[in-house]
């Protein structure tokens, strides 16, 4: 079986080829915005790369129906807002299924990662914004509007402007974090690995800037152990392939609930074993189920 997997993010798409079950011909392309027909033609530039294909698996940002293969609303990519995915099939000529990203890291996780065994759980992937995959009773739970997880829209402060930055998903976003830790530099960069160079090296001023954000994320953290109680939160994303991301992050929850005024049960935070891949791991074994089952 041959399958083209697409991870589509606010920056790159993220691609391989999945020949039974092993990953090949990784690569990626920057994410298209000007509209869905610029999408849909990188999409048909890579197939050809790839070729032959049997089928293809995306992983995308938004709210996703999978079972009618429709797209209600694209996240990040508003051009593909109340889309009706079986077109993409009759364009491509291909069998497509189609998942919601942080489901999809979440899938990866529960089928042959750290979330093995865990019954309930959270994984949550930095990028551009923020994902969120549940776990409750060992599956991927979605609620009745397909929207639990979407924790990029959970407000940490008055939304008096929808894209204010008082969203988690600002607050959480690692391209944010690079941008602010840059602009207190003076620095033009834009380069996440740069960036997290100069907290290595013990820079004042970057490393204060990464703890008070490691902070704000396990404060939502919490709220989300109010609602949940997960047992295990994995952390996926492109920076979580960092050691110090993780261990910033595990830093900040101890600080948190040592300060906190009594001793409140908490999830343990570790990192997604497949990381950056998460995502296209999991659009896989996604593609195969409901290949299966259809």
């Amino acid at each position: 079986m041959r399958i083209a997997v697409f991870d589509v993010g606010g920056t790159f798409i993220k691609y391989s080829l999945m020949v039974d079950d092993v990953m090949t011909l990784q690569d990626k392309v920057k994410t298209p915005y000007e509209n869905q027909e610029t999408f849909l033609k990188t999409i048909e530039t890579v197939l050809e790369t790839l070729k032959p294909v049997e089928g293809i698996a995306f992983s995308l940002p938004g709210v996703i129906d999978v079972d009618r293969k429709y797209i209600f609303a694209g996240g990040s990519l508003a051009y593909n807002n109340h889309t009706d995915v079986r077109a993409w099939e009759e364009r491509f000529h291909l069998p497509i299924e189609i998942e919601n990203d942080a489901r999809c890291a979440a899938i990866a996780e529960l089928e042959a990662g750290n979330m093995q065994g865990i019954k309930q759980g959270l994984v949550l992937t930095f990028g551009t914004g923020v994902g969120g995959g549940i776990i409750i009773d060992g599956d991927i739970y979605k609620g009745s509007h397909l929207i639990a997880g979407e924790v990029s829209v959970i407000f940490s402060k008055s939304p008096k402007v929808y894209h204010s930055k008082g969203l988690f998903g600002a607050i959480g976003s690692v391209y944010n974090l690079v941008e602010k830790i840059a602009k207190a530099k003076n620095s033009e960069t834009r380069d996440g690995k740069e960036v997290f160079e100069w907290i290595h090296q013990g820079d004042e001023v970057s490393q204060k800037i990464f703890d008070e954000y490691c902070y704000e994320v396990i404060c939502e953290l919490h709220n989300i152990q109010c609602l949940l109680d997960p047992q295990r939160i994995c952390i996926g994303g492109g920076a979580s392939e960092n050691p110090l991301f993780i261990e910033g992050l595990q830093k900040a929850s101890d600080a948190f609930y040592n300060d906190f005024p009594i001793k409140f049960p908490h999830a343990q935070i570790v990192k997604c074993q497949y990381c950056n891949d998460a995502n296209m791991l999991g659009a896989y074994y996604h593609y195969k189920k409901y290949n299966d089952e259809r």
